[in-house]
Order: structure tokens, then C-alpha cells, then sequence
């Protein structure tokens, strides 16, 4: 027994299979290189460049998981919960939906995470220096094809791009400002993650206080918080693009008085509030259209884009103290002292307390009432002013069968029909506002023109 077991063949000891350290699923890393496929192809190589490497060394590329940008306060900096989801809601959506290069689907989303990834494989000196010549040369092709697009550093922009805009809608001029700082990177200690983290800041607010009509009152800088190393932004109009022809023309700081804001919030009853606070900082920084009151003052557009150039849906009436543009207040679009509220008390006769009794002081308007029953507001408001744009403005909410405002519809309709049957007295004339030169005082123009 004791031949048997020497004659026993002694079995080989196999060395132990070479291992990453780290298992990633099939359809993960199927996934991963099918991307990169498309990715290859984006930026101007043949994707068979990809087939180049070997397995392990595919594998080897995608050891390291990229993750999306993770939005989170920064320490020390209070950020409402909500708002963090909403940011990081926003640039998710944002990165799924446009694309790096739409002919072959790549999204900034790919390109952050798998694209990022295969670039950060590629350029590591301890990756290449593992490469026989055939797969370093093609990783050199894939550095190269990468910097010619750029494709880093416009993600980067995109997400930047992305994050301001949703900074722009949650920042209150008169309450609280946010920032974001510069983008950090966290690897993970458990897993084998890369995180890029943006940290969102909070700033306080810059007051003015000044003096207008003898009364003591507080205006706040209309600003656009810092964005990684570039500093915050205040919003700034040239004096030449309010009075042309200026002889001493200078860049005036803009500040807004929390009354108008809150007459804002009161008018513009229909849009949601983060796009309302996003239209302030566009309209008062961004676009800056001056236009003339009925009553003679300058007046600046409230917009709401569009594919054109933007529309009007109300108005900031202003002052000018030294180098300051101060917003007083916000004027619904049929204000009697702008053009279209003007035209539409002159053709029916209607007085500042008959807009408001009507409620046409607000967006809601447009909204809750059926112009088909009022042919003679329709037409006043829908093709002779062209307002027909607000109607439009509700296309996307307003769904096929969800009826108007009945009770407000009768209640305007009736006020209208009275309004027909009444006798038309020829001393009735329609309210005319005083016609001024603008809202500062005479003496104070000429000094700040040079006249």
C-alpha cells in the first residue's frame, strides 16, 4: 500500500492567477467598452483602435469608476437641503440630455464618466509604461484625438455652464447669494471610486442705503455669485445705453429694493419661483432692454425668452443716485404707465382701479380667462397689442381638455358687456398719466448728463 502511494503522481502546484484586486460585472465593463467605442469615434479615431488593447488592459481602464459631479454644501456654508437636490437634479439632467457629439449619441454624461476614465487610463505614466509599443502608440493616438477636442475641459464648462444657471435661480438678491468653489476630487477608501465633488458657497448680500421722495430706504447689488476661481460678478448698465448721446458716459452699479421683488412675486403669479428669480438676474444683467413709458420715463424689460429675442412681461421702474441704478418697483405688463396698459385704457376707457378691480394686474389673467368670450378684450389684447405670446407662454402647462377659469371668465365678461351697454359720454375721456421727463428730478438729469 505504502508502493501504491509513493508511486502516487504528486500533482503540480499551479501559481496563482494574476488578479486586478478588482471585479467589475461583465455587463458593466460591456457597457463601459461600448461607450468608449462611440467615444473613439467623437473625437475623430476609428473605434478599432480600441480592439488594439488587450483584455486585462481594457479592464485595467475602467478599475477606477468615474462617477458624475456630486453636489454638496460646502463645510461651514448653510445650503437648504432642497436646494442641493435641485442643483444636482438639474446637471444630472443637463449632462443626459446634451450631447458631446450628437452623430454618435455621446452625452456629456459619457463623456464625464467613461470618456474621462478612458483619458485619465491613457495619460498615466504608470499605465503606459505597462504598454508594449503597439498599445502605446494607439494610447498616444487617444491622448492626441482628446486634446484636439478639447473634450475635458468643455464637459467642465458644461457643468459649470449648468450649475450657474441653477445659482442664478436660487440666489435672492435681497436675502442670500450662491457660489460654488473649485471642483474637488475624493477618491473613495473602500471602493475604487473617483468622485468630483462641487461645493455650492453661500455669500451674504451688498446693501445700499439711499434717499429717495425724503424717505431713508435699502437697496441690495443685483450679483451673480463666484464660480470656481472667477469672483462674483455685480450687474452693471452703461449710462449711454439709458440716455444716448451722454456726454460723460460710465458704468452704473445696479440695485434692486426688496419691494420690487415682492411686487414681482404678487404679478407674476404664474411662473414658478425659481424661473421668476432666474428672469430677474437676465433681465437686469444679461439683456437690459430700455424702453420708453407712456408717462415719459425709462422703464427696463422684464424678459422672458423665447426663440426670438425675448419677450416683455413687465417692467422695473428705476432711479439714478450717483453711480447707482436703483429698481424702486416692478409694473405688471397693462401698468397705465407703459405702453400697453396705456393703449388698452385709451381704447376702453378703463382707469388704473379698473385694471386691478379685473385682476389684469396679474399674469394670471391671461391664464385663468377665455378671450374667445370677450372678442372686444381679444382683440384689443390678442391682435392689436400682440399678446397672444403670454397665451402661448401657458401652451406647455395648460393641458387639452383643462378648462379656463369659468367664474372669472363671467365675472370679466360681464364687467365688459356693461361696459358696451353703458352710454358713451364724449367728456369721458380715457386716464392719462403726467407725462415727466424720467423718474429723477430735472435738475438732477442735467448734472448727471452734463448738460
Amino acid at each position: 500500500m505504502s508502493k501504491n502511494k509513493n508511486n502516487r503522481k504528486k500533482k503540480k502546484i499551479q501559481p496563482t492567477a494574476h488578479q486586478l484586486g478588482i471585479k467589475h460585472s461583465k455587463s458593466y465593463l460591456d457597457t463601459c467598452y461600448a461607450t468608449a467605442r462611440r467615444i473613439i469615434r467623437a473625437v475623430g479615431e476609428d473605434e478599432s483602435l480600441f480592439d488594439t488593447f488587450t483584455k486585462r488592459q481594457k479592464q485595467e481602464m475602467f478599475v477606477v469608476t468615474i462617477t458624475p459631479p456630486y453636489i454638496a454644501a460646502m463645510p461651514g456654508h448653510k445650503v437648504p437641503k432642497p436646494f442641493i437636490r435641485y442643483i444636482q437634479e438639474s446637471l444630472t439632467m443637463s449632462l443626459k440630455n446634451n450631447f458631446f457629439d450628437e452623430k454618435t449619441g455621446v452625452t456629456w454624461m459619457d463623456a464625464m464618466t467613461v470618456g474621462h476614465a478612458l483619458l485619465m487610463s491613457c495619460s498615466s505614466e504608470g499605465y503606459k509604461e505597462k504598454l508594449p509599443p503597439p498599445q502605446l502608440e494607439a494610447a498616444k493616438r487617444l491622448i492626441a484625438a482628446f486634446e484636439a477636442k478639447d473634450m475635458f475641459m468643455q464637459g467642465q464648462k458644461q457643468i459649470t455652464g449648468s450649475v450657474r444657471v441653477s445659482l442664478m435661480s436660487l440666489s435672492q438678491p435681497n436675502f442670500r447669494i450662491y457660489g460654488l468653489s473649485p471642483t474637488q476630487s475624493a477618491a473613495s477608501t473602500n471602493r475604487p471610486v473617483l468622485q468630483h465633488i462641487l461645493h455650492v458657497t453661500t455669500h451674504e448680500c451688498q446693501t445700499l442705503r439711499f434717499n429717495y421722495r425724503n424717505r431713508e430706504r435699502t437697496a441690495f447689488r443685483v450679483l451673480l455669485g463666484p464660480i470656481g476661481e472667477a469672483p462674483g460678478i455685480g450687474a452693471t448698465i452703461a449710462m449711454s445705453k439709458l440716455f444716448p448721446g451722454v456726454k460723460n458716459d460710465r458704468q452704473l452699479d445696479i440695485y434692486i429694493q426688496s419691494h420690487a421683488i415682492h411686487r414681482l412675486k404678487e404679478r407674476i403669479d404664474t411662473v414658478h419661483p425659481v424661473v421668476r428669480t432666474q428672469l430677474v438676474l437676465l433681465s437686469l444683467m444679461f439683456t437690459q432692454r430700455i424702453v420708453h413709458g407712456s408717462d415719459g420715463r425709462l422703464y427696463i424689460a422684464y424678459i422672458m425668452p423665447d426663440d426670438m429675442t425675448g419677450r416683455t412681461i413687465g417692467y422695473f421702474a428705476f432711479t439714478i443716485e450717483g453711480n447707482n441704478l436703483l429698481v424702486l418697483t416692478f409694473l405688471p405688463l397693462l401698468s397705465h404707465r407703459v405702453h400697453e396698459g396705456s393703449a388698452l385704457s385709451e381704447r376702453l376707457h378703463l382707469s388704473p382701479e379698473d385694471v386691478k378691480y379685473l385682476g389684469m394686474d396679474k399674469l394670471s389673467f391671461f391664464y385663468d380667462v377665455d378671450l374667445e368670450q370677450i372678442p372686444v378684450l381679444k382683440q384689443i389684447l390678442l391682435d392689436e397689442l400682440h399678446l397672444d405670446y403670454i397665451h402661448n407662454l401657458y401652451s406647455t402647462t395648460r393641458s387639452k381638455d383643462e378648462p379656463f377659469n369659468e367664474k372669472k371668465t363671467a365675472f370679466v365678461k360681464n364687467f365688459f358687456r356693461e361696459l358696451e351697454d353703458r352710454p358713451f359720454d364724449i367728456g369721458d375721456e380715457p386716464y392719462a398719466p403726467p407725462v415727466v421727463e424720467t423718474d429723477m428730478h430735472d435738475v438732477k438729469v442735467r448734472e448727471l448728463l452734463n448738460l
